[in-house]
């Protein structure tokens, strides 16, 4: 797959896997389940705020576009029940099936076991991928500002408000993030380039004087050591979205306390 296609492909993927649901369970089927539902306000945003220091969004995912297969002996719950042992304070759960091996069951398994709060992490296309994260439990989802209108972004944000849902906005340069601003109170700067797949993690460094200081400010990709951690705690992010770094060792409790607080 070309890199600059990989978001374009990840969408559409999205998109006529939406439209496969629906044929199954309508959206007003899945509302009206929702409404019978026993769900909870998210504890995302105030779980971020509630560490001194730069918050973990630990990450559980098995596969990724671009480096394929990262963890073999993938068990979502076995990873789950390893960061609970992390003091972590909330998980990443990658629900996209196709080109990260995730699903969206993941997400009730961990929540039926575990009260952390939990971002569904997935391609957010329709509002119907948002009403399907709160029956599963999710406390938040993500948006990709790079792959919506601004119209698509309001509709989507305000459809997780008002579901008590949190919402982390994704964003990769000054443009996105202005729109991010313009509504949601936790923004994303991913030091990924969706163009070429490149990191560089200084890119949350040059968007930061963009973003609101009244924002919870999370850092995405390209943090994998301790000398990345505090490279953020002293540029005051609240958050780091972590994946790759701990799903490639085999001892997690011992990968999360490295890049914490060194060897």
């Amino acid at each position: 797959m070309e890199s600059k296609m990989i978001l374009d492909t990840l969408t559409a993927a999205s998109r006529k896997r939406v439209e496969r649901a629906k044929a199954e369970m309508s959206a007003a089927e899945l509302i009206k389940k929702l409404d019978a539902a026993e769900t909870k306000k998210s504890g995302f945003k105030d779980a971020l705020l509630s560490h001194e220091g730069v918050s973990i969004i630990a990450e559980i995912k098995k596969a990724s576009p671009s480096k394929g297969l990262i963890r073999p002996d993938f068990d979502h719950m076995a990873i789950a029940e390893e960061y609970g042992k992390c003091g972590i304070q909330c998980m990443s759960v990658l629900t996209e099936p196709e080109y990260f091996k995730g699903d969206l069951s993941f997400v009730s398994d961990i929540k039926s076991k575990y009260d952390i709060p939990v971002l569904r992490k997935d391609f957010t296309v329709d509002e119907y991928q948002i009403y399907e994260a709160k029956l599963y439990g999710a406390d938040a989802v993500l948006l990709i500002m790079a792959a919506l209108s601004d119209a698509e972004f309001k509709r989507f944000y305000d459809t997780a408000k008002s579901l008590e849902m949190d919402v982390l906005v994704e964003t990769h340069n000054e443009t996105e993030v202005k729109r991010a601003a313009e509504r949601t109170d936790i923004i994303g700067v991913n030091n990924r380039n969706l163009a070429t797949f490149e990191e560089d993690i200084t890119t949350c460094e040059r968007l930061l004087e963009y973003i609101p200081e009244d924002r919870v400010r999370v850092a995405e990709s390209a943090i994998r050591t301790h000398k990345d951690f505090t490279y953020l705690e002293g540029l005051k992010f609240d958050a780091a979205l972590i994946g790759e770094a701990f799903m490639r060792e085999e001892n997690i409790k011992a990968a999360v306390d490295r890049l914490r607080y060194g060897e």
